[in-house]
């Protein structure tokens, strides 16, 4: 994605405490919306590009620190980190008192350098624990009143979860596309059955995890729709080659949740790579 900055005329910032703020981090940069619940529209995005390998997340702390649209007071703030350091769990076996256990059963990482979250994803009766940079916590918490945190899973397992509850289908697939991996959402007679997020160097681990999925589920190939997020693009390469293999391969359409202002002019290839930010205000 480019830079994009984009703000209705509606935007008053006199009355920001009205609106709701949502920002996701991830290693492709910064993107944040704004949105006005009253009317249930979004009346600003922005999508700063950059690539951040220090530590201390230096370019993420000076967007976060620098621009005009951050600084205002918002009645919510909602902040999600694109990443797959998340376990979810469901409610019959979540103990918040070992939510650290829980969580370090799938990730190898030192809880000294992070702050766990927690957020309950109501429709999957589920928990999702994930990581927060300690550095990222503080900064958050210090800058924003009212702020949680999220994980993309969230309003991503949401989302699909919502779209189904009109599809009699009894298994669907919704693959969610990220930089360097992707996430597997499977549904099963309108319930979650897997959520699992995969790293990928090439198209041919993307179909190799694709296929193992299906092939220890048992699911049918050729049968079961498969429904890709992030990309707006049917040439695009991932999308053309697992159409090969699986016939029921789509393009995901755009969430009906919510709407945006005649005057944000965002392009429909961005309203897909940032569905789950446009999405984020489902789990309020």
């Amino acid at each position: 994605m480019s830079n994009t900055y984009v703000v209705d005329q509606s935007f008053d910032e006199s009355i920001t405490t009205s609106y709701f703020l949502s920002i996701r981090s991830s290693s492709d940069g910064l993107s944040f919306s704004v949105l006005d619940p009253v009317v249930n529209n979004y009346i600003a995005f922005v999508h700063l590009p950059f690539n951040d390998q220090s530590k201390e997340g230096i370019k993420t702390q000076e967007a976060l620190l620098t621009e005009k649209l951050l600084q205002f007071s918002y009645k919510k703030v909602l902040f999600m980190l694109d990443s797959n350091k998340a376990t979810l769990v469901p409610t019959a076996l979540y103990d918040p008192a070992k939510k650290g256990d829980l969580f370090k059963l799938n990730h190898n990482i030192e809880l000294e350098d992070v702050e766990l979250q927690v957020q309950k994803i109501k429709m999957a009766d589920a928990w999702n624990i994930f990581s927060v940079p300690k550095f990222l916590y503080h900064l958050a918490k210090t800058q924003f009143e009212s702020i949680s945190f999220y994980q993309h899973y969230s309003p991503f397992v949401e989302t699909c979860l919502l779209s189904s509850l009109n599809n009699k289908q009894k298994s669907i697939i919704h693959i969610g596309i990220h930089a360097d991996f992707f996430d597997i959402v499977v549904l099963e007679s309108r319930k979650l059955k897997l959520c699992n997020s995969f790293k990928y160097n090439n198209v041919n681990d993307f179909i190799y995890f694709v296929l193992y999925t299906f092939e220890q589920l048992e699911l049918a190939s050729n049968s079961t729709t498969v429904l890709m997020h992030g990309i707006n693009d049917r040439q695009n390469t991932l999308y053309q080659n697992l159409k090969k293999y699986l016939r029921q391969t789509q393009i995901a359409p755009l969430s009906y949740h919510f709407n945006y202002s005649s005057g944000l002019k965002i392009s429909e290839s961005d309203k897909q790579i940032e569905h789950n930010l446009f999405n984020l205000a489902i789990c309020v």
